[in-house]
């Protein structure tokens, strides 16, 4: 089969591969669909770990085509999303149902083969089905849906709550609209790229604003008569994290949920955190939560439709990690 090999630092190779013989517990997917996330960006730069060599691509969907005769839960043809994300179980954090800082994690993409690939081997543990008539297009936004799922957890929006999401790509234009779901009263978008402030305003935001606006921070504050109760920050850049800190409310809520590179640092005054007893989370990874995420797509609850996703064959998979229109894609996926 074809597969897209990371080797190395700017080392992503496509080759052929072989399909290696099922063990017990597993099944066969015949992937549909891997959307690129920025951890494999960054994977790829060298600014994430990832086993070396290994089948890059966390995010897939696909049809079963073959399982080890000890799955009965799951059929042949079936279509399905992939929870990349494997936990032991027997770890102290496990044990505290802490599963996303489990000591012998496992991640499909990461540490094992992923999806992309024309097949992939997968425990029947990480396998959610869907209705046979379900998109598999949109099957691949459940592990990133999953992860938003998460930083809304660690928000803990309340009904009324006014909220700022700091970045409109693909994870902050899904946030806008759990947040939107969550009750929030006014959901304010920080976001540079016009084209992407519209889908933005389209998808739920009551509000969106340029972060090269000098009077930015003055605005946000006027227009929400003294800052957000919350904010969410989904960049993973120091600047977008300490104006997260400048957004919020006294007693408000910051969740940094962008990835940042290994060595990026912010400088906080802890002072005005005393003051305001803000309180920062991160997030981390899925617990718990891709059913849930696999249930607000199927309902149709969030709209994948309006963000502009490109489509391209496995075979031009290299042709995504170098320069991309982001004003005029958001998203971008492997097909086979």
């Amino acid at each position: 089969m074809l597969a897209a090999v990371y080797n190395g630092v700017n080392q992503l190779d496509l080759l052929e591969h072989s399909i290696r013989q099922l063990k017990g517990g597993e099944v066969l997917i015949k992937v549909s669909y891997c959307g690129v996330c920025g951890t494999d960006h960054h994977i790829i730069s060298g600014k994430a770990p990832a086993k070396i060599p290994v089948i890059l691509g966390h995010e897939f969907s696909g049809v079963i085509v073959d399982k080890a005769d000890n799955v009965n839960e799951i059929q042949i043809g079936d279509k399905v999303a992939v929870d990349p994300n494997i936990f032991c179980g027997k770890c102290k954090y496990c044990r505290k149902a802490m599963v996303h800082f489990c000591e012998n994690h496992h991640a499909l993409g990461v540490t094992l083969d992923g999806g992309f690939a024309e097949y992939a081997v997968v425990p029947s543990s990480q396998i959610y089905s869907l209705p046979n008539e379900f998109d598999l297009s949109l099957a691949a936004f459940a592990e990133p849906l999953s992860c938003c799922l998460r930083g809304i957890k660690q928000a803990d929006i309340k009904p009324g709550d006014t909220v700022a999401i700091i970045g409109g790509g693909a994870i902050g234009l899904m946030m806008i609209q759990l947040v939107k779901l969550s009750g929030a009263a006014k959901v304010i978008l920080v976001e540079p790229i016009e084209s992407r402030k519209k889908i933005g305003l389209k998808l739920g935001a009551d509000i969106a604003f340029s972060p090269d606006d000098k009077n930015l921070v003055k605005s946000i504050l006027d227009y929400t008569d003294g800052g957000t109760d919350v904010a969410i920050e989904c960049v993973g850049k120091k600047e977008t994290v300490e104006l997260s800190v400048n957004l919020v409310s006294k007693g408000g809520c910051i969740v940094i949920f962008g990835l940042a590179s290994k060595n990026e640092t912010i400088e906080l005054n802890l002072h005005e955190l005393f003051q305001k007893e803000i309180k920062i989370h991160n997030s981390f990874l899925n617990p718990f939560t891709f059913d849930a995420a696999v249930k607000l797509l199927v309902s149709g609850k969030i709209n994948l439709n309006d963000i502009p996703t490109s489509k391209v064959q496995l075979k031009n998979i290299i042709d995504i990690f170098k320069n991309v229109d982001h004003t005029r894609i958001i998203k971008s996926q492997v097909t086979n």
